[in-house]
This record gives C-alpha cells, structure tokens and sequence, in this order.
C-alpha cells in the first residue's frame, strides 16, 4: 500500500528544490503547481512575499486527496528564491520538512510513518528558459528522522546523505504535461533502525521484542527520468490510465560497498528469550526499473555478497558468499489484443558455505564442495487481456469454455503465446543439469507444442553419495534411478552423462526420448 507513497515522498523531499526553482517566481508558481498536480497531489502556500525578483514562499503543503493509496502531507516551512547575476535562480529550503504518510490496513489498523527531513546548507542553481530549465543542487548533508504511526510498536530511524550533488532537468511537453530527468550522486548513506514492541508469544504479555539495524551504503547514484502527462492521469489512484495518457518512468540506483549489521531480541512461548545478530556485506549493487504502457521490467545486481547469522537457537552460525547474484524481470501491464514479450532471469554466480556449516550438513567430506551455480534465462510472448495495474480489472471475473468440456471457468488475463527456455541449468555437489528449449501455446496453455532437451552429469555420483552420508537409504534408489531411465538415456562414450529430449504435442501428448509417457 505504501509503496506509491514512499517513492511519492521520496521523489518530493529530493526534487522539492529543482522543481521549485525558475526564471521568475510567477514561473516558480506555475511550475510547482502543475508539475505536482500532474502526479496528483494538492499544493496550498501559507504565504507569499515578493520582493522585487525575489519570490519567499512559507508553509508550503503537498497533499493528496486521501483515497486509494492512503493520506500523505508533505510540509515545506519556508523557500527563498532570488535572481542571480547572469539571469539565474537561486533557491534555498529553509527550516526541517516534514513528510507523513498514513493508511488503514483491510483489518482495520491504522498504519504510517512520519518523518522530519533537514537540509542544512542546501542550494540550487536553475538556467535555461520556462519551457526547459536545467537545475544544478548541491546539498551537504541530508538528515530523515521519524517513526512509524503505530500506537503498540516504536520504530525510530535516522538517515543521513553526505555530499549530495546532481541535476535535473525538467521540460514541459507539447502536450503540457512534464519531462523530468535526475542524475544525482551521494558520497554514503547511513541509516540506523530501532524496533521495539511488545511480543505475541511471550506468556501474559510480558515480553518485549527488539530489532535493530545498521545500514551504511558507499557511493550512491540515482539516474532516471519521467514523464508526466497532462490531464490529470493520477498514477497512484489509477496507474493504466496514468500509462495509457502517457506516463513513463526508468531509474536506476547503483552502490559502491554495503554493510548491514543488525540484532534482535525475541521472547518465546516459554518465556525464554532468544538473540540473534548479523551481517550483510557487498562489494557492488545495482537496481534498475521502468513502466511505461510498454512493459514493467525489474532487474537488480549485487556483487561479492557475504551473509553471517548467528542464532541463540542454532548450533551452529549460518554463513555463505556469493560472488554473483543477479535478477531481472520484464512483463506487460496494459491489456492488448497482439501478443506482447516477457522474460525472466536469475544468475546466482560462486555460491560457497562457511567450513563450520559444511562440517554440520557433511562432516565425511563426502560431497565435493565447489562453488555452486543456478542459471534461469527464459523470456516469451503473451497476450494480456486486461490492465494487470487495474484492481476493478484484474478481479472481474472472465468467464471462457475450457476446450476439454465446454464448462465456463475463470479465464487468466496472462495468456501465454510462446515460451522460449534460452539456458536453465545447475552446478552443484559434483552435478550438472543444463535445460533448453521452446513451446508454443494455443487457447489451452495446459496443452504446449514444442520440444526441451537436457543433459545431465553426475547424477548418478550424487545418488551414491547420498547413500553414503545416510541421507537416503540404499533400498530406495531404485525408484530415482527408474525414473531417471524413462526420461533420460547415456550419452554413448560417456556413462556418467545423461540427455534427455521432450516432446509436447498439440494433444496433450509427450514424449521422451521418442517414447510416450502421456
């Protein structure tokens, strides 16, 4: 529920200067109301003083109407604007912001957060002309207070940004609406987390939870753009329309190196208390998105990960590396009747566990313990029947004869066209397992066309092992290995390597290896 507003907020506290800032401060005015009425909100001024080509605005307060997703009130006490030598515009916050955000769960709870955001020493420069303005903004230090609105539960978090510099552009469209672009830097972020509240298992509700966290991150950028369209498309409140009129949105954040660390107290049905702390550290991180009536893609990176947690309630520290880990994820979200892409990607690159985990799951050394790798790259095309952002849409009920017997059931609006398996495979405890191929669907997705071939290694070894460590019992391999023979056969040369190829037919039919199993 938050989500729309967290990034809402944020997008405001960090941009609330460039966007203010323009030639003259009647085109100050007009910027500021329709650049934020665009992503629907409500601006009021408190006050305004003009004075000569300077422009002071006081109690300065953005608000959206309260529905859909939630009430939110950003407060900006007081902005000085002044004309520069050379026809530019300076433009100063003065005095901490305050940014809230509230909202009722589907129980009925009340939930939010309130935050105090301070930018001592902030400025930004604005050039150019009314219909395209470049902002320059340097600011020393970002400060966030706050706490969650929760009556039971206190969650204070502190932030801070040092050394924040960037620009932003900001462009009005022919259609009149706006075109933004942000490229921003940060030398490190910190941000500190303390959680407490009374516990659900402890005996008579006399127990205290904890958590806290530590999070310090090197390096910060932020890069994207928007477009916000003219005519009151609200992307909160609705975002398909939002997208049909226009709106389009990419970012990405990158990081240098990562350190979390963090410790909780937790209260058990029998009184006991249990602690626990960690870490999480990476060398390198990077998330991208974007949206537009195109497509939603997600993808994320992060580099030289390692994880440790120790537990009251574990004999033993949960700690591995991960010299790779990556994501991404692209689908439609705006109903068509032409066939439109999606994809799917995962990559965990050099797995490895800790010596002491490794002794507890294998204390024979009997498994190999090489890094291990998961590759999952398939993408396809799909038809959309309704706006996958559009709640009234997606719950209609879709009413579509099944081909078996003709009875109305619940039709999915993701209808899949094709599927494309580009690389599946796996490399871990001395085997490998490599997946590739395509199908195609027609009204039934239950009944592709299309083949998938496989090979596999090590196998067998695995099996043997497994015996040997007790884990499975030498009586029950037979089952494994008889199906192990129906869907795959040897690789003639090769008596540890298996291939395997699949068949699927437009009539339910499959088959392995030329052999029908369906």
């Amino acid at each position: 529920m938050f989500r729309p507003l967290a990034t809402s907020g944020l997008a405001l506290v960090l941009g609330a200067g460039p966007i203010l800032a323009e030639v003259t401060p009647a085109q100050v005015w007009e910027t500021f109301r329709q650049s934020y009425e665009n992503m629907g909100y409500q601006v009021e001024v408190g006050s305004q003083d003009t004075a000569g080509n300077n422009l002071t605005l006081s109690d300065i307060r953005v608000t959206n109407d309260g529905s859909g997703d939630g009430r939110f009130l950003f407060v900006v006490p007081r902005l000085e604007m002044s004309q520069t030598g050379g026809g530019d515009v300076r433009s100063v916050v003065e005095g901490p912001m305050t940014l809230e955000a509230r909202n009722t769960t589907p129980e009925g709870e009340d939930v939010g957060f309130t935050m105090s955001v301070d930018l001592p020493g902030n400025e930004v420069v604005t050039s150019g002309t009314p219909k395209e303005m470049r902002h320059r903004y340097s600011i020393p230090t970002v400060t966030m207070t706050g706490q969650a609105l929760d009556d039971v539960n206190q969650t204070p978090v502190t932030l801070a940004l040092t050394d924040v510099q960037g620009t932003q552009t900001t462009e009005r469209t022919a259609e009149g609406g706006f075109r933004n672009a942000l490229d921003a830097t940060a030398d490190s972020l910190q941000a500190e987390i303390n959680a407490t509240g009374p516990s659900p298992d402890a005996p008579d509700g006399a127990g205290t939870d904890s958590f806290a966290a530590t999070v310090r991150i090197a390096d910060l950028s932020v890069a994207g753009s928007t477009v916000l369209p003219d005519g009151g498309a609200e992307f909160g409140d609705n975002p398909a329309a939002a997208l049909r009129a226009g709106f389009d949105a990419d970012g990405t954040i990158g990081m240098g190196t990562l350190n979390i660390n963090f410790q909780s107290s937790v209260t058990a049905e029998d009184g006991g208390v249990e602690d626990a702390e960690g870490s999480i550290a990476a060398e390198t991180g990077e998330l991208s998105m974007a949206m537009s009536d195109e497509g939603m893609s997600y993808s994320g990176t992060t580099t030289g990960v390692t994880t440790r947690i120790t537990s009251d309630d574990m004999p033993f520290p949960l700690a591995y590396g991960v010299e790779r880990n990556s994501f991404g994820l692209q689908i439609p979200v705006t109903a068509s009747d032409e066939e439109q892409p999606f994809a799917l990607s995962y990559l965990l690159q050099g797995l490895t566990l800790d010596d002491a985990l490794w002794q507890s799951l294998d204390p024979q050394s009997t498994l190999p313990r090489e890094p291990a790798n998961l590759v999952i790259d398939v993408e396809g095309q799909a038809v959309l029947s309704r706006d996958l952002l559009d709640p009234e849409a997606m719950s209609a009920p879709d009413a579509a004869p099944t081909p078996d017997d003709g009875s109305a059931q619940d039709q999915m609006p993701f209808q899949p066209r094709s599927l494309t398996i580009n690389d599946i495979s796996l490399d871990a405890l001395g085997a490998t397992a490599d997946l590739s191929g395509s199908l195609t669907f027609g009204d039934d997705p239950s009944k592709p066309a299309g083949s998938i071939t496989g090979t596999f290694s090590g196998i067998n070894g695995l099996l043997d092992n497994l015996v040997k460590m007790g884990i499975v019992p030498q009586d029950q391999l037979m089952a494994p290995r008889m199906m192990i023979a129906m869907f795959a056969r040897p690789v003639e040369g090769k008596p540890d390597q298996l291939q395997t190829e699949l068949e699927f037919r437009d009539d339910g039919s499959i088959f392995a290896n030329g052999q029908q199993v369906k």
